[in-house]
């Protein structure tokens, strides 16, 4: 390990005196911890903060700055892309988890106001009793995942059948600079106005989405509010084949019918079904029952897991309205969509949207494996034919899979009219690092087993997921989650490059947010 020079080990010790333990962590095994994500291991940190305060946080960038040191960001710390991994030594990790406070939820203009450090489920839960939610409502980590984390790196899942992406919702932002002051984007940026709305000039909130945390720390933000619909139901098909199950797909999101719609190739569907069965998990059982009454927690402890065909493609939706006419008249022109698929129960869907927001058990397999995902985002037409090359890819590759035991399965979900994501997984047998034993349920880590170590599996892993990124990328695929993985710069518009790189130098001149991020 570089040993720390005298003068910057003297500031972290007085930071730490000033803000104490809590703050300013140090610890050995604290620091090891925090140099993991899902996947992989970054440079050695010199301290992670953890502010409680965004005042206390303001105070201590510049403290940083003035010595030169770089900082890098964490909201839940759910990354698998070196998004919070520091690619050299010497860095502080700012851990924004503290700064959780729900600071206005305006029913009559619909907005709310958060700090970054809130999870998505606190903001469910808030709002849930108001009849309110925000479009997009969050990712399936959305028991951990924060609002910072998800507007530093993008993100899909709940609600983005019909609104898109965490960018679609936001109205604006509070960002600390590297001088510690406060830049605020949208109409609130003005004097003496509320932020309800996002447009007054050019859109600088857009900036800092999606930015991997390199042009500031997301302090708090503003997001849209709109009623939750009253009425749902739950609908799920099987597919002879991926191109059926895309073109299903996409009928429901040009349709803006589901609220949700996400699909299983036969490995995932596999894997999922390997899990408990829904019905044995008593926290979703009662989650489904608190929220969706009774008779849904009758329908999905009666169909099991055994009404899934795993050797089929599968789809998912969920379709929501506000009223039983309304919803049955949407749920009809669903099913009337839907020419080549087998209809099966919804017990899928009905069990996601009864919890939402799971812990993070699911980063390893249902025997022990490590997970490790990889995505595009590309146009509906381009699906079938992006996710053939993929599959080329695995035919070539089958050699190599057989011998280090590695599976891959597939996730799609389809992003508002316009897009559809694939998701690449890869499942191998390796032994768990830090990070996922303290992130996976003991009980989960208990049932499921420690395989051993298998570096050379590990190794090729990360070898076959750059070769599918470069493919997704090849197919027109866009990406989020950049963080230190995705290729930012490669290709892009010149023009664009250099008006980032100038907004880089005037809010960060010496690169020190989360440096290594958007680079290449």
């Amino acid at each position: 390990m570089t040993p720390i020079p005298p003068d910057i080990d003297a500031l972290i010790q007085q930071l730490r005196r000033q803000h104490g333990d809590r703050t300013v962590i140090t610890e050995q095994a604290e620091l090891d911890y925090h140099a993991h994500d899902v996947f992989a291991q970054g440079a050695p940190l010199l301290a992670v903060l953890a502010p409680a305060t965004r005042e206390q946080l303001l105070a201590l960038i510049p403290r940083l700055a003035n010595a030169g040191i770089p900082m890098i960001a964490r909201g839940g710390g759910l990354s698998y892309t070196d998004a919070f991994l520091a690619d050299r030594s010497g860095c502080v990790l700012i851990d924004t988890s503290r700064l959780n406070r729900i600071i206005e939820i305006n029913r009559k203009d619909r907005y709310l106001i958060a700090e970054c450090g809130v999870t998505w489920a606190q903001l469910y839960t808030a709002l849930e009793p108001l009849g309110l939610r925000t479009p997009y409502f969050g990712p399936l980590s959305g028991l951990e995942a924060t609002l910072g984390g998800a507007l530093s790196q993008g993100s899909v899942f709940l609600g983005s059948g019909l609104h898109g992406s965490i960018g679609d919702s936001v109205l604006g932002l509070d960002v600390a600079t590297i001088s510690g002051d406060v830049l605020r984007t949208g109409a609130a940026a003005a004097p003496d106005t509320a932020p309800f709305f996002r447009y007054f000039g050019p859109d600088l909130t857009g900036l800092f989405i999606a930015d991997a945390g390199t042009l500031g720390i997301k302090l708090q933000a503003s997001l849209r509010l709109l009623e939750a619909p009253t009425h749902a139901d739950y609908l799920s098909w099987q597919f002879p084949d991926a191109k059926a199950m895309f073109i299903a797909m996409a009928e429901l999101a040009r349709a803006g019918l589901a609220s949700e719609c996400f699909g299983f190739d036969p490995l995932l569907a596999e894997m999922r079904m390997k899990r408990a069965s829904l019905a044995e998990d008593a926290g979703t059982m009662a989650q489904v029952v608190k929220r969706q009454g009774l008779m849904s927690g009758v329908k999905l402890a009666a169909r099991g897991r055994g009404f899934l065909d795993t050797s089929a493609y599968s789809a998912h939706a969920v379709i929501e309205a506000d009223s039983a006419a309304a919803l049955a008249d949407r749920v009809k022109r669903a099913r009337g969509l839907i020419k080549h698929g087998k209809e099966v129960p919804g017990s899928i869907p009905r069990a996601l949207r009864g919890a939402p927001f799971a812990p993070p058990n699911t980063m390893l397999g249902p025997a022990g494996e490590r997970w490790l995902p990889v995505h595009g985002i590309v146009p509906h037409s381009q699906a079938a034919d992006c996710f053939a090359a993929l599959q080329s890819v695995m035919d070539e590759e089958q050699a190599c899979l057989e011998a280090h035991a590695i599976r891959v399965g597939f996730l799609y979900a389809t992003v508002a009219a316009q897009a559809t994501l694939i998701e690449p997984v890869f499942y191998w047998p390796d032994s768990h690092t830090v990070y996922h034993k303290r992130r996976v349920e003991p009980r989960h880590l208990a049932r499921i087993g420690e395989p051993d170590a298998n570096p050379a599996a590990r190794e090729q892993v990360a070898r076959l997921r750059r070769c599918m990124a470069d493919t997704l990328r090849t197919h027109g695929a866009v990406h989020f989650q950049l963080g230190k993985f995705y290729s930012y710069r490669k290709g892009r518009n010149p023009a664009a490059l250099a008006l980032f790189d100038a907004i880089k130098r005037q809010l960060d001149s010496q690169g020190l947010f989360n440096p290594g991020s958007l680079v290449d």
